[in-house]
């Protein structure tokens, strides 16, 4: 029998999966970098009174971050060093606690006064263009500060077993959290798509039933580490008796003896400091009477089951107030910072035919072209969005080059229309060459929205058609008005899109004028 499933070796584990789960010290780095960066605009727009208080504000984060620090140095020389259970378990509680203690902090509406600090400065200041980034930190922070008051209330044995909407759960935690982390962890390269959520009623405890979807995500997320570009596809549906959660991944896949590694307990975790989120994912699923497979091969992705039974024909709980709803920056809601004006434009362009030479009309591949050159970040690049009509009109396109200090996103981008779009990115490749990314739009109705799509044909089927033909209309359009025809591309959804021609788009990159050169369908 494994040695942590009883005793105090069960409360060491416990303390281990809980920290392994966090990943909130980038977070906090990244909060502290952008206040940083909002003390240096303060600075720079000489807002002097803002500054001051600002500028305590900010100490009083970096004197707690490093005892955070200090904490997490403790806890991890106590594992490594095979310390006592004792000791592991004292240093673990106080890492804890001052993940905690930091996270009150940063959570705090009379700290930071962000939203006021942000009204004295312009839009096109580092800090205000860059707030999407700073919201997402911020629900990352609030989602570990839940998470830990989770923990806490099962230690002292609050509410263990309670049904549950199990839809509403991962619908809640996955918009306000799960997001947010896959954006900021895979720097936008990787994106997570829910398929569907059926709605049914789980019994057993939420708190970790949220945490071993987490896991499974933070796998995903961890096996595109080197991907371009990358899709997570999360679906809950019911089956029978049954509820089941697939998580699906596009990333490096992994053998079979990889497989039955992660399906086998360990005898023990003593000195284990990592690996622990799939020992975590199959307690969670025993407890609660389910099952787990593994489906995988090397470089063909991986996909994740968990068959959990459901309480048939129960009806679901009344809805709880989502925790994060305190976490949400309602920028704009207060009228002090109203939704930023992108350096493109969020409105349709004029409409200009599509011509072989692009005679007439912008020269979009140029300008993406140029905002790459010009770029002053130490990866430089460019970003822009982009949309084309079945009659090869440019009705929409935003760009600008990476910012030298901070990570621009399509949601920074285009406030409005980045989820209707396709996305691209252009940047250099590990020859410092530059190679585009497109990828799809992020939601289906919005897509459907932009391109008014009445509602009896908005169905699965017509999305896939519509982007695989708008793909390569954009394709063309790039190349005909300034961007090299062998510029190498990758694409989001290239296998769904392109299913008649795996042996083309399975072998990323592309060079663009593959891409233009495939028909239409429509």
């Amino acid at each position: 029998m494994v040695d942590y499933k009883e005793g105090i070796k069960k409360e060491v584990a416990e303390i281990k999966f809980l920290i392994h789960d966090l990943r909130v010290e980038r977070f906090i780095n990244e909060v502290l970098h952008y206040h940083v960066t909002v003390n240096t605009d303060l600075e720079i727009y000489s807002v002097d009174q803002a500054q001051v208080l600002h500028g305590e504000d900010l100490q009083e984060l970096k004197d707690k971050a490093v005892g955070m620090r200090r904490a997490y140095q403790d806890y991890s020389n106590a594992v490594k060093n095979f310390s006592p259970d004792k000791t592991v378990l004292v240093t673990g509680k106080r890492y804890i606690e001052a993940i905690h203690d930091i996270c009150e902090l940063i959570l705090n509406p009379l700290w930071g006064r962000i939203d006021r600090v942000l009204s004295f400065l312009p839009r096109d200041s580092h800090s205000y263009q860059s707030r999407s980034h700073y919201r997402n930190c911020i629900r990352w922070i609030g989602g570990v500060q839940y998470r830990i008051q989770g923990f806490l209330d099962e230690r002292d044995d609050k509410v263990l077993h309670e049904p549950f909407d199990v839809a509403a759960e991962l619908d809640d935690f996955t918009h306000n959290v799960v997001v947010g982390y896959v954006i900021e962890k895979s720097n936008a390269r990787v994106e997570l798509r829910v398929d569907r959520l059926d709605a049914a009623v789980l019994e057993g405890n939420r708190h970790r039933f949220r945490r071993m979807y987490f896991n499974l995500v933070m796998n995903s997320v961890d096996a595109m580490a080197h991907r371009r570009v990358g899709m997570v596809r999360v679906g809950l549906t019911v089956e029978g008796d049954d509820v089941v959660l697939r998580v699906r991944d596009n990333g490096v896949g992994m053998s079979a003896e990889r497989i039955r590694e992660l399906m086998t307990d360990k005898e023990s975790l003593d000195g284990e400091l990592h690996s622990l989120g799939f020992v975590f994912v199959r307690q969670t699923v025993a407890d609660f009477g389910g099952q787990l497979a593994i489906e995988s091969k090397p470089g063909e992705g991986t996909a994740v089951t968990v068959r959990i039974p459901r309480v048939v024909d129960a009806p679901p709980p009344p809805p709880r107030p989502s925790p994060w709803e305190r976490f949400n920056i309602k920028w704009g809601d207060d009228g002090l910072l109203p939704l930023p004006v992108s350096s493109g434009t969020d409105t349709p362009l004029p409409a200009v035919r599509h011509s072989a030479n692009g005679a007439g009309e912008k020269r979009y591949g140029e300008l993406v072209l140029q905002d790459y050159r010009g770029s002053e970040a130490d990866h430089p690049g460019s970003i822009f969005h982009i949309a084309v009509t079945e009659d090869d009109r440019v009705e929409l396109f935003t760009h600008r080059p990476y910012e030298r200090h901070w990570n621009i996103t399509h949601e920074d981008l285009s406030p409005v229309y980045y989820q209707a779009t396709v996305r691209g990115r252009l940047e250099d490749d590990e020859e410092k060459r530059p190679v585009l990314i497109l990828k799809a739009p992020q939601s289906m109705p919005e897509y459907f929205e932009l391109k008014g799509v009445p509602g009896t044909e908005r169905t699965a089927e017509r999305f896939v058609q519509m982007v695989h033909d708008e793909y390569v209309r954009v394709a063309r359009k790039l190349v005909a008005t300034g961007l090299s025809a062998q510029t190498p591309v990758f694409m989001t959804d290239a296998a769904r899109l392109f299913p008649d021609k795996p042996e083309v788009f399975q072998q990323e990159p592309i060079p663009l004028a593959l891409l233009a050169g495939q028909e239409v369908l429509r």
